[in-house]
Order: C-alpha cells, then structure tokens, then sequence
C-alpha cells in the first residue's frame, strides 16, 4: 500500500520476505532472481485493481483497501448516517463505516463480518450499536456519502497517515476512483 501511495499506477510485484499472513504475496523472496528474469523476457501480464477515493473539503484521500469513516475519541461512539442508492441508513451509532475493494476485502473489511467478494465495493459497519446491519457489496459505480450526525470522525484510506477530521453536520463523498492499481503476475 505505500508502494501505491508513494509510486501510483506504477505496476508493483508483491513479494512476500518472510511471511505466511499475506493473501495477496503470490511469489517468494527465495524465487525473485527467476521471477524477475521472465519479467525481464517479457513474460508477465499486468493485472488492474480499482481503488476507491474519498473527497472532502476539496480534498481527496485514495485506498486500495479501503476508506473508513471512523470515531476520532476511541471511547465515545460516532452518529453518522449512510446514504448508497437508493438505501437510506440513518443515525447509526458506532465505530464507523469501512468501504472496501475487492483487492481490501480480505483485509479489515472482512475482519467486520465481510465476506470476501471479486467485484463492487463492499461496505461493512465496525461494531455498530442497537442496529445490526450485515455487511453487503454494490455496484462499483455506486457513490456513497456518510453524513457525520453527532461526534467527530476521522476519514482514513489503508494505512497511510494522512487524514481528515469530520465533525457533525459534515459529508464525505466515496467512489471508485479513476486511477488503478497495477500489479505484475508471471
């Protein structure tokens, strides 16, 4: 995800060093110098994944796992409500709101009850009170706005440090973003 950050739409091969938790490291550290040989031939493809973005005040935060609306005071609970489509959540009371991508879906997305998914863009609620609503996937062009009702939020893309502070009566607009990822696959 920093490599994303730091170096967008260059196409990135994921290697894994020494781990047996990353779903998404398809080649081994111990194999590179072959790896990297058959991309030096020409024998790769690149596969695109979507990112999503959010845009707020003017500005835009971009994830490839996600965007996240999540309670800034982690003891005091956040209102906010969700509009996608057609559906309507209003006042829910909670940690926040996780919007994922297919590439995100295994990650913190499922973590909140999510189910792992190849398209769309998943939404998922962290640990929501009163109102249990189960995690679901829309369409990729779908635009989703969270409203923040009472309590402040902080809307946050993957691990990255950059972030913006939402207070109540504030929205933040979330879609596919035009850019995409590019990953290497020999």
């Amino acid at each position: 995800m920093y490599s994303e950050r730091k170096y967008p739409s260059v196409p990135k091969l994921i290697v894994k060093y020494n781990s047996k938790i990353c779903r998404k490291c398809d080649y081994s550290f111990k194999n590179l110098k072959k790896i990297l040989k058959k991309i030096s031939e020409g024998k790769f493809k690149i596969h695109e994944e979507i990112k999503v973005e959010a845009k707020f005040k003017g500005k835009k935060l971009l994830g490839l796992n996600e965007i996240q609306v999540h309670n800034k005071i982690p003891t005091k609970a956040l209102r906010f409500s969700l509009f996608v489509n057609r559906k309507k959540f209003r006042n829910l009371v909670g940690d926040g709101v996780i919007i994922s991508t297919p590439f995100g879906s295994s990650a913190y997305y499922s973590s909140t009850g999510g189910k792992i998914f190849k398209k769309g863009i998943g939404i998922s609620f962290n640990n929501l009170f009163r109102k249990k609503i189960k995690s679901f996937v829309v369409e990729e062009n779908s635009k989703i706005k969270v409203r923040v009702e009472k309590g402040i939020g902080l809307i946050l893309a993957d691990n990255c440090e950059k972030y913006f502070q939402i207070r109540e009566g504030e929205e933040v607009l979330i879609k596919k973003s035009r850019e995409n990822a590019k990953f290497i696959f020999v």
